[in-house]
C-alpha cells in the first residue's frame, strides 16, 4: 500500500468515526434478592452511519458494579454472543426511535443480515453467570459502556434506589 492510499484510508476512518455517535437510552436491571444477572439497555444510534450485524460481534460492552459475590467493584467485559449465553449480550429487539418496526435494511440475527441503521434503537440483553451477580442494594451502581466497532463509546450510570 502506498503512503497515499493509507493516508485515504485513514482519513476515510476518520469521517466514518465522525459520523458515528451511539447512545444508551436506559438500563433497566431484572432485580431478585438484591442481585441481578439480566439488565436490559436501549442503545439510540444518533449519528449518520449505519453498523453491519455482522459487526455486532467488533462491539464492546463493559459493566462497572459491585459482585454479590465479593462485595468488591469489578469491571467486566462482555463479548457478543447472541445464543444467549451468561457473561455476554446478545440483540434482542431493533425498532425506531418513533418505536414502530425498523424498514430500512432490518436486522436478522439468524441470518446475520441488516443494519443497524440511523435513529434505530438496539434494545440489548446482557446475561452474567452466577458468579458475575450485580449487588443491587440502595446506593449501590452499575455503570455501561457500549462501543461501536470505530471505537465511539457511550456511558450511562445506573443507581439502586
Amino acid at each position: 500500500m502506498t503512503i497515499d492510499e493509507t493516508r485515504e484510508k485513514c482519513l476515510e476512518a476518520l469521517l466514518e468515526r465522525s459520523l458515528t455517535s451511539i447512545k444508551i437510552n436506559s438500563i433497566q436491571p431484572d432485580v431478585v434478592n438484591n442481585a441481578v444477572s439480566t439488565i436490559y439497555i436501549e442503545v439510540l444510534n444518533d449519528g449518520k452511519t449505519s453498523i453491519d450485524v455482522v459487526d455486532f460481534s467488533k462491539m464492546d460492552i463493559i459493566l462497572e458494579y459491585t459482585s454479590n459475590v465479593t462485595d468488591e467493584r469489578r469491571i467486566l467485559w462482555l463479548p457478543y454472543k447472541q445464543s444467549g449465553q451468561t457473561d455476554g449480550w446478545m440483540v434482542e429487539n431493533a425498532y425506531t426511535r418513533f418505536n414502530t418496526s425498523e424498514v430500512i435494511n432490518p436486522i436478522n440475527i439468524v441470518n446475520s443480515s441488516g443494519q443497524w441503521d440511523p435513529d434505530e434503537i438496539l434494545k440489548i440483553k446482557i446475561q452474567l453467570s452466577s458468579t458475575n451477580l450485580v449487588r443491587a442494594k440502595s446506593g449501590d451502581s452499575i455503570l455501561i459502556l457500549v462501543s461501536t466497532p470505530n471505537a465511539v463509546k457511550s456511558t450511562r450510570l445506573y443507581v439502586f434506589s
